[in-house]
């Protein structure tokens, strides 16, 4: 299955990264105003990006991680999903109108040997 099945077959938004920070802060008991001034920014900021406002950045995610003990990953994967779906959802009936221009291949054909 690729990715853009994958997506295809979400029948809802998923869950972005404000979701998780609020369960997480909520769950540290830690204010989004502590959590702002831990990580160097404001606490609108913060508020946006729990009530999905504002999307993550990089440079945010690797804030987020510092403070939260996690991966920079976890937040921009989370990020991606919603910006996925998003995307996808704009444009999924355009794509019944792309040209496929390569045939698809198996797992062992995708690898690409390094030496």
């Amino acid at each position: 299955m690729t990715y853009l099945e994958t997506i295809d077959l979400w029948t809802a938004k998923p869950p972005g990264p404000g979701k998780f920070l609020a369960d997480l802060l909520s769950k540290i008991d830690i204010t989004q105003e502590e959590f702002a001034d831990a990580i160097g920014t404001s606490r609108f900021t913060v508020n946006q990006i729990v009530n999905g406002k504002r999307t993550v950045t990089t440079a945010m995610a690797f804030r987020i991680a510092k403070a939260t003990n996690t991966s920079p990953e976890v937040w921009l994967n989370l990020q991606r999903d919603v910006d996925a779906f998003e995307a996808y959802s704009k444009i999924k009936d355009e794509l019944e109108g792309v040209r496929v221009v390569r045939p698809k291949r198996t797992e062992a054909e995708m690898v690409v040997a390094l030496d």
